[in-house]
């Protein structure tokens, strides 16, 4: 299914590329994200068993990288764009064990999750001359995925390859360089796809990240 949906978004592209090619530019670009340390609120696992009890929350989201190839048809003053970013996504979930009637112990574990993503920003965007705003649709497709929370008693997920966000960003156009920033929000919340046996440890806040990009248009 994912190399089905990969040769579909390519064939697309190609078979504009070749009937409207005076309308369409190719970009190559790459990106950061900086390291992050959402607000998020922990919850309590094992309330049932207190010698099993440990409170969850998110610790950071480490800096991530991206390189991404894709393409952007002019409407003037519109135009649409879609592209491929490759990213790798890494996330450090804080556990700390606790006992009854001390609350948060300070017996802590930091254990890290790692998902490498295909991006696919889908974009409506309005050239403003030197300047130009996007917003748009955004699938992710997730090709592979580690995490050490597997290392935790009763541990499953519920993991699904296909996840959907929104993007919103704005760019200045200096020749044939676009120079950039970002903001992706996921529709899914922290951890939202690990279970400790039957309970979901799901963490309250979006899935959110800003980039900087540098593309090169062609």
């Amino acid at each position: 299914m994912k190399k089905l949906l990969f040769a579909t978004i390519t064939f697309i592209i190609l078979s504009t590329y070749s009937a409207q090619g005076q309308n369409l530019v190719m970009t190559f670009s790459t990106g950061a994200s900086p390291q992050q340390s959402p607000a998020t609120h922990f919850i309590f696992v094992n309330r049932s068993s207190p010698r099993d009890e440990f409170t969850f929350d998110l610790a950071e989201v480490k800096a991530s990288y991206f390189i991404g190839f894709g393409a952007k048809y002019d409407l003037k003053p519109f135009f649409l764009a879609a592209e491929a970013q490759y990213n790798k996504r890494e996330y450090v979930y804080n556990i700390a064990y606790t006992f009854p009637g001390f609350g948060r112990s300070e017996q802590k574990q930091l254990l890290t999750e790692s998902m490498n993503v295909i991006n696919v920003p889908l974009s409506l965007g309005v050239d403003l001359g030197v300047v130009d705003v996007t917003s748009g649709f955004l699938p992710q497709i997730i090709i592979s995925q580690s995490t050490d929370l597997n290392n935790l008693e009763g541990y499953n997920q519920n993991l699904k390859w296909l996840r959907f966000g929104w993007h919103t960003g704005l760019a200045a156009n200096i020749g044939d360089l676009r120079l950039g920033v970002s903001m992706q929000m996921d529709f899914n919340n922290y951890a939202d796809h690990a279970f400790i046996r039957k309970q979901n440890l799901s963490l309250q806040g979006r899935s959110t990240r800003m980039l900087g990009t540098l593309s090169y248009q062609f």
